[in-house]
């Protein structure tokens, strides 16, 4: 199908998916508008999902929870808790009278499919692993250590281990060659990978070297806020990766709780971009960046063989959760 005619197609889906397909724990609440967008109250759609609601501080922070997980939101924020794991929403959570409201588009794309994790389609047999940069794109350097030279050392080690696993692994790039962004997606498109994992490491401006830990980006929604709103460019609208937006957030969830348990780094939550590589992907994806290479401390533990094969084994480690939660004959909440 020419490349034209099969975006015209995604097009008209996603349109038609937002407008008419929302999921139906989600529908049947009063909405109400808060800075001109749909909220809904947290308890309604509690009760209505057999969810427990505690008010951790009255009036201010409150939790959702079952037997497997448990979602801490708090007035004015945007930040979530998920067991424990930061997870950027679009929009703030407001709180009135004692009421919790949340987004109805942070309800659709960003909590119902953690308690609910959406089936993927078929068995996950194929990762597209993507080392950011290469060639003359060099990333962050600093000294010797160039960021391109980093992220291709760090997919070997996640390939190896995932061709281990099982897995039928596919790399973007083998050596240090510059690939075009939407070359990178289009490659896992034509091999048939399952899942698009984009590997990066770090940087902070200047006077940020204090910065660490990692953060784990999926795809903003459509028309919703990214984290760094200011990296939309004013473009909102529909992409090809929006077609995976549940499935996204639930693989970059799962990568972002994998990386903070077995490495012991600082939590920066799983956070939304429109990054080319995500809108552009046709299957769940995520972006990693797994530290800060402008911070001497992690800089040096990135450098590191050793700890490089300790963060891809989070990382596969992150990718197996994903594949237990969301294929069809052992689907089950995302913790």
């Amino acid at each position: 199908m020419p490349g034209a005619v099969r975006w015209l197609l995604l097009t008209l889906l996603l349109l038609a998916t937002a407008t008419f397909a929302a999921p139906v724990s989600v529908d049947g609440f009063e909405r109400l508008d808060f800075g001109g967008q749909k909220y809904v109250r947290v308890g309604d759609w509690a009760r209505a999902s057999q969810l427990d609601l505690a008010w951790l501080q009255p009036g201010k922070t409150v939790k959702v929870f079952n037997s497997n997980l448990n979602v801490v939101l708090t007035g004015d924020s945007k930040l979530m808790l998920v067991s424990g794991v930061g997870v950027w929403l679009s929009y703030p959570i407001v709180v009135r009278d004692s009421k919790a409201f949340i987004a109805l588009v942070d309800l659709k794309t960003a909590v119902v499919p953690l308690f609910s994790p959406p089936r993927h389609p078929t068995t996950i047999r194929t990762i597209a692993l993507d080392p950011g940069h290469g060639g003359r794109d060099r990333g962050f350097y600093k000294g010797s250590r160039f960021e391109k030279n980093l992220t291709l050392l760090l997919a070997q080690e996640v390939r190896d281990q995932l061709t281990k696993a099982g897995f039928k692994v596919i790399l973007t790039r083998t050596s240090d060659v510059y690939v075009e962004r939407p070359d990178r997606p289009g490659l896992a498109h034509e091999r048939k990978a399952d899942l698009f994992l984009s590997l990066h490491f770090n940087s902070a401006g200047e006077g940020s070297a204090e910065a660490h830990g990692a953060e784990t980006y999926c795809l903003t929604p459509v028309g919703a806020r990214s984290t760094n709103v200011q990296g939309d460019g004013g473009n909102t609208g529909p992409s090809p990766g929006n077609l995976c937006n549940d499935r996204n957030l639930v693989l970059a969830y799962l990568l972002q709780r994998s990386l903070v348990k077995n490495l012991g780094v600082e939590d920066r939550a799983v956070r939304r971009a429109r990054f080319e590589v995500l809108r552009l992907a046709e299957m769940p994806a995520a972006l990693v960046e797994g530290g800060f290479l402008s911070n001497a401390l992690e800089g040096n533990r990135i450098a590191d063989p050793v700890y490089r094969r300790k963060m891809a084994k989070a990382i596969v480690e992150g990718i197996l959760a994903y594949k237990r939660s969301v294929e069809p004959h052992q689907s089950q909440p995302a913790d």
